[in-house]
């Protein structure tokens, strides 16, 4: 039963037309259930109804005709339900409603299943029987199971149904919804960047010239085949002739004769060539999979290797000749650095990851560059609009497809209205930080990524209050050497003279990975990250202390952050180390040197019960919003499945930071806010009612929370906390901000 659930699914996402796919389906399952009827309705919700859209059984001419309110019969029973029905006698049931269309007087036997993605039904798959009896438990397992691997994949084969169309559906703008990852809008071109290159990241597409799509195939052969005579001639010495004997079967399977004229055909009936390749190679190592005997069932995985390979090459060979449009929207599986740095800034004007949610690393690295995005789109092939004209909305999380000249002017002209904004904010970023009834803040900004918009206005912040320094490690092939560490960290020092920056220790694990340091965990949150890593490589960890110390010498304005602290005994260790560090460097220039004010994150929950400890073995500590809030909820912050359930304003984070603001308070401890939560309107006021005054943000949103907190009354926020404090949703403490901020007439000038 697996093997046949996996090759329906399979077929199903295979196939790029979406009635062809339901075909598909529906026979495959009444084949394989020995059933006489299998039906798929898919749901409409403008119509509110579910559209009959495949059957094997029923009347043919009933297909794309015949619709059943969302409120009537079985059908729309089961989607009310959102449980499968399994009925003997389906034509008794007083929802059975009698359809003569669809000629189904002569079944009895009913199985409905909801088709559910997302929390939405999607439609219902159906099986009937003329015998009266009840569909038996393997059965109703088998189409549960079927329904809900089919989810997503329908959810896909729609969207690919559209995009197969004419130009007509393109021209009115396909939407597509998105999560918020950073604020703003833009129009540009989608680039599409290639996911790993895995055939199941592979969208079918269609392509306009089949000429350059087999000389792209061609060329990836020819290198492929180039691969395998390496190969052969470097195991010659270590393998027997028969075990190198495989190569040349690759290399057969390669010529015209197998596997090439196949893929050849594709490319000349419209499919591109990554396409063709998928379609070829998918379809021969299916029918490998099925044969009896295990040595020709192995050969599939030959089949799949070669695939693997060649797809590599047509990859590289693709990314090579790419041209980047004037206005670049970036489109990856997942956007990480060496993407961003890879396109020229003034290039790029969006990012749209597939994967991650708004606060996942790609959505950080998108605020602190000050340009738009929409994070976790992972259940759309955006494969399919690669040099599509879109429109980014980070405001709402809206993309749209290929739209009008109208709605494109539409959009100009609330890009026009967002950078007056901007420019009302810039006027007072040189004014002094302070709300009107005279309370000082200090305002710092999170650096390490864009490094030419956060110097810009050095001049006026009062310093850096987390550099992030795990980016100059990610975007090399090798660990830096602490010179050119030095280089770096005395470059940041000096741009912010008499200024505190904060300088967090190496931060990878998690979300941020480096190239030649790979860290394979299947809960990588919860795993060797931050701290924990640098301490167990303490050779890591002194060269980059030692780093800092030496760029630190003529400046005297360095403060360390340890990431990722969860117990004393780590605080304990790594200042251990950096005494250490410090003496080193003392002895081989000769000259005393002070040890530098070190500080810890408050990012694991733990930390929030050990304060007072804290306060006296470390200088200050900062609050990093973004994992506290993941911590606090069990929340994947990149896992775009229960990013709803992600929310640095749930009253559960918020009574946690209000409880630390209180104990720092009355420890006259130093703390910061170093998360995203002290660069959003709603959150900076909270924050402030909470007693925090030294907040660090992105460049991009400083001169806007520098104007806001410019406009309130503290005493007027204190009145506003303990009302969003008895709140019991993050929804419920937003409506009570906005009607703050009404209520002080600046709701219209704070787009967010």
């Amino acid at each position: 039963m697996l093997g046949q659930l996996r090759r329906i699914v399979q077929d199903v996402a295979q196939e790029p037309i979406l009635n062809k796919a339901l075909s598909g389906l529906v026979s495959s399952v009444k084949q394989a259930l020995a059933t006489e009827c299998c039906s798929v309705y898919l749901a409409d919700y403008q119509q509110q109804h579910f559209m009959l859209m495949a059957t094997d059984g029923l009347n043919q001419d009933a297909v794309g005709q015949v619709a059943i309110g969302f409120s009537e019969g079985l059908i729309g029973w089961v989607g009310q339900r959102e449980e499968p029905i399994n009925l003997a006698q389906a034509h008794l049931h007083p929802r059975f409603k009698v359809t003569p269309e669809v000629s189904e007087d002569n079944f009895s036997a009913f199985l409905g299943c909801p088709i559910i993605h997302h929390r939405k039904v999607l439609g219902v798959l159906t099986i009937q029987q003329s015998a009266e009896r009840v569909f038996n438990e393997d059965e109703e397992s088998f189409l549960v199971t079927l329904g809900v691997q089919l989810a997503s994949v329908l959810a896909n084969a729609e969207m690919r149904d559209a995009a197969s169309r004419s130009s007509t559906l393109l021209q009115q703008a396909t939407q597509l919804q998105g999560l918020p990852g950073s604020p703003g809008m833009a129009i540009g071109e989608a680039y599409v960047t290639e996911p790993a290159s895995d055939f199941s990241a592979i969208s079918l597409k269609r392509a306009d010239d089949p000429e350059k799509e087999l000389a792209l195939f061609y060329r990836a052969v020819k290198i492929t085949k180039a691969e395998f005579n390496r190969l052969a001639e470097r195991m010659s010495s270590h393998l027997p002739a028969d075990a190198l004997a495989i190569f040349d079967v690759y290399h057969q399977l390669l010529d015209a004769a197998s596997l090439g004229r196949e893929i050849e055909q594709q490319i000349a009936e419209g499919w591109c060539a990554k396409s063709a390749l998928k379609r070829v190679v998918e379809r021969f190592a299916r029918q490998f999979d099925d044969m009896d005997d295990p040595y020709l069932r192995e050969r599939g995985l030959d089949i799949r290797d070669l695939g693997q390979r060649v797809l590599n090459n047509l990859l590289d060979t693709e990314q090579r000749r790419a041209k980047l449009p004037e206005k670049v929207v970036l489109v990856a599986d997942e956007v990480t650095a060496t993407m961003l740095a890879e396109v020229p800034r003034e290039q790029l004007v969006a990012v749209v990851s597939l994967r991650g949610s708004v606060n996942s690393h790609a959505a950080i690295m998108a605020r602190a560059l000050g340009i738009p995005a929409v994070m976790g789109v992972n259940e759309l092939p955006l494969l399919h609009w690669h040099e599509q004209r879109v429109i980014v909305d980070g405001y709402q999380g809206h993309i749209l497809l290929s739209p009008s000249e109208s709605i494109c002017n539409e959009y100009q002209r609330l890009i026009r209205e967002d950078v007056a904004l901007n420019a009302q904010y810039q006027q007072e970023i040189g004014l002094p930080s302070e709300s009107q009834c005279g309370e000082r803040f200090k305002f710092m900004v999170n650096s390490g990524l864009a490094v030419e918009l956060e110097y810009a206005n050095a001049q006026f912040t009062d310093g850096v209050g987390l550099y992030r320094t795990e980016f100059p490690f990610i975007i090399r092939n090798q660990f830096p050497t602490e010179q050119e560490q030095v280089e770096l960290y005395e470059k940041v020092l000096a741009s912010y003279p008499e200024k505190p920056v904060v300088m967090r220790t190496l931060d990878v694990g998690g979300d941020k990975a480096l190239p030649y340091f790979s860290i394979i965990e299947e809960n990588p949150f919860l795993g060797w990250r931050g701290i924990r890593l640098t301490l167990d490589h303490p050779e890591i960890f002194l060269v980059q202390i030692r780093a800092m110390i030496r760029a630190n010498t003529h400046h005297q304005n360095l403060h360390i952050l340890l990431p990722m602290v969860s117990d004393l005994a780590e605080v304990d260790e790594a200042i251990r180390l950096i005494k250490q560090a410090c003496f080193e460097v003392s002895d081989e220039l000769g000259i005393a040197l002070a040890k530098p004010k070190v500080g810890v994150m408050i990012e694991v929950p733990s930390v929030l019960y050990l304060l007072p400890e804290l306060a006296a073995k470390v200088d200050f500590c900062s609050v990093g919003t973004n994992d506290l809030t993941q911590y606090l909820l069990a929340v994947d912050r990149n896992n775009a499945r229960v990013a709803n359930l992600y929310d640095a304003l749930h009253p559960a984070v918020l009574r946690a930071l209000n409880q630390l603001g209180q104990q720092a308070k009355a420890l006259e401890f130093p703390i910061s806010i170093c998360g995203e939560l002290g660069g959003e309107p709603a959150g900076v006021l909270l924050l402030a009612a909470m007693g925090f005054r030294r907040f660090s943000m992105n460049s991009s949103n400083l001169a806007r929370i520098k104007w806001l907190l410019r406009r309130v009354e503290l005493a007027d926020l204190e009145l506003l906390l303990p009302e969003v404090l008895c709140c019991h949703s993050p929804k419920q403490v937003r409506l009570q901000v906005q009607r703050f901020l009404e209520h002080k007439h600046l709701l219209t000038q704070l787009r967010a």
